[in-house]
């Protein structure tokens, strides 16, 4: 992958100013979030009610051990192409960042997103690294804009695909309330995605919304957007896929728009993790039309949403946490030598005003 792309400089605007409700808004937006969640967990325990914990445990010791590597594997692959979100915003600004500490941003950045959710730690985390590495604040702006765009052309795209050519079985008391079929769905996202294609090749010169502009990414640099982004989807929702227990409902395509559909509504309502949203979401999709044997069913989808949980979860924040503390801590030592190295010669200088006095 070519480290610049020969294209104009992209117009990077200072962040357009919206409604400023102080402290209130802030309020009323956790709180909206914190009951949202409980909403989702509420519902999860009113599904999960007549589920033992023996039974969960069984339900997780049953799965087969060479699925659980393979989950391990994909996961580490996964987070491996997570580092093209970072690349291409970094090649979207024209700056330039060793693969390492892109690499390490893009770990840390996207771990801490699944685990405290988008704003709260992902967005927050790549300001403290950015900054660091000699962003400023207009581009870290940019940069989280860039990935915001990519992630949503991986959605469409996928989701496109997999509503137009795979066999998606959703339950009927969703499917017949939806205003179009979902290959329908899936033609409309193909549509978007192709739009975007077309600006990015044919639109080279900047355009202005309101007081805000912005340049379409090279044709390229958009195909490269499209492939990460949609390769990102597959392997995470694959992960689950294999987690999940065999049957006639539940098949790729099933799975990898439902998966989606959860990390769609957990952008939107700023859900931490994703925590209630994913596990309702996947448990009452999965298993509302199963009218005997559910319960069995159910066990093995919560006992796959568990294991989720913790490979492609809890085991990558941890491993983000301790990269992120490794780099507060080379900052603490380059703090702490340029501290040593300046009291001599604070010493040397303060000596040298009171021999002149």
């Amino acid at each position: 992958m070519p480290a610049t792309v020969d294209s104009a400089a992209p117009v990077v605007t200072a962040p357009p100013r919206g409604l400023n409700w102080g402290p209130i808004g802030g309020i009323l937006k956790y709180s909206a979030v914190i009951l949202i969640v409980l909403f989702c967990l509420i519902l999860v325990r009113k599904k999960l009610q007549d589920i033992t914990w023996q039974q969960l445990w069984e339900g997780v010791v049953s799965i087969p051990p060479q699925q659980l590597i393979l989950a391990f594997v994909i996961t580490a692959l996964n987070f491996v192409i997570l580092t093209g979100y970072d690349w291409i915003a970094i090649t979207y600004l024209q700056k330039k960042l060793p693969w390492k500490k892109i690499m390490v941003g893009a770990v840390i950045g996207y771990a801490f997103s699944n685990v405290f959710g988008w704003m709260i730690g992902g967005t927050t985390a790549r300001y403290r690294l950015y900054t660091r590495w000699g962003f400023s604040l207009v581009e870290v702006i940019a940069f989280i804009s860039v990935l915001s765009v990519t992630f949503w052309l991986g959605m469409f795209l996928l989701a496109g695909v997999a509503l137009v050519s795979l066999p998606v079985h959703l339950p009927e008391k969703y499917s017949e309330h939806l205003p179009l079929s979902t290959e329908a769905f899936g033609y409309v996202f193909l549509f978007c995605v192709l739009g975007y294609l077309a600006a990015s090749l044919f639109i080279r010169k900047p355009i202005k919304i309101g007081t805000q502009q912005f340049t379409f990414p090279p044709f390229r640099l958009s195909l490269v957007q499209l492939s990460v982004s949609a390769a990102d989807f597959a392997l995470a929702s694959l992960v689950l896929y294999l987690l999940l227990p065999q049957h006639d409902s539940i098949n790729y395509g099933t799975v990898l728009v439902i998966y989606i559909v959860a990390m769609v509504v957990t952008v939107a309502v700023h859900a931490p993790g994703g925590v209630g949203v994913l596990e309702i979401i996947v448990i009452d999709t999965l298993t509302k039309d199963i009218p005997e044997g559910g319960s069995s069913l159910t066990v093995g989808v919560t006992c796959g949403i568990v294991l989720f949980r913790v490979i492609y979860y809890f085991i990558p924040g941890l491993v983000a946490g301790g990269l992120f503390m490794n780099e507060e801590r080379e900052l603490a030592k380059k703090i702490m030598i340029n501290v040593v190295t300046a009291v001599p010669r604070l010493i040397k200088f303060v000596i040298s005003k009171l021999r002149r006095k």
